[in-house]
């Protein structure tokens, strides 16, 4: 399977990069570059992403791959991971690539891919960001337990019924608010400024 590959090649190539005067983002740009340049370099009909919007950091095949990376050196993260409505539509595969990095050690920790849909849902929820992100809660929680023991199918049923509920929160929040400002008063500035 395409995911073992990926893991068992950047396991055994995947270094931590050169990090002096690096930030977080800066240290993971520079491990997901270097996970592009391996994956290049390993294996064929590798393309890179088809613009800066796209899910994927690089295909192989006919198959997206995004790299996800996390310092265990930080407490608290929570990734986005796609947006419900690009998940809806996919039209391949799509494998995310875990890359476990030490910023203090400077160690690369672990790394290993999963298909979208064997992401475990105990660590899942949908944000309101657009039109619906799904997000992992809890990195370090999600790091214990990535892999579902749900079937494709059952995979799917759950995010349709994550993305209704989902939906009827952002309504309840949405008429909820529409109330708050019904309820107000013209604010003081507007009252003196349609007034002069």
């Amino acid at each position: 399977m395409l995911k073992n590959q990926i893991t068992e090649c950047l396991k055994n190539n995947l270094k931590f990069p050169e990090s002096k005067n690096l930030q977080q983002r800066g240290i993971a740009d520079k491990i997901e570059d270097s996970c592009n340049e391996i994956i290049t370099s390993n294996f064929e009909n590798v393309s890179p992403p088809r613009s800066r919007r796209s899910i994927e950091d690089i295909s192989i095949g006919n198959a997206y791959v995004d790299h996800k990376t996390s310092d265990e050196a930080l407490d608290f993260k929570m990734p986005n991971l796609i947006s419900i409505d690009r998940l809806k539509k996919l039209d391949r595969e799509l494998i995310y690539n875990f890359v476990i990095y030490n910023s203090d050690t400077k160690k690369i920790k672990d790394v290993f891919a999963l298909n979208v849909y064997e992401l475990n849902w105990d660590h899942l929820a949908i944000q309101n960001l657009g039109k619906g992100q799904l997000q992992i809660t809890s990195m370090v929680e999600f790091l214990k337990s990535p892999k579902t023991s749900l079937t494709k199918e059952e995979w799917l049923a759950k995010l349709k019924e994550q993305a209704i509920e989902f939906y009827k929160k952002v309504q309840r929040d949405a008429i909820k608010r529409e109330l708050e400002w019904q309820k107000e008063q013209t604010p003081a500035l507007l009252s003196c400024a349609v007034n002069n």
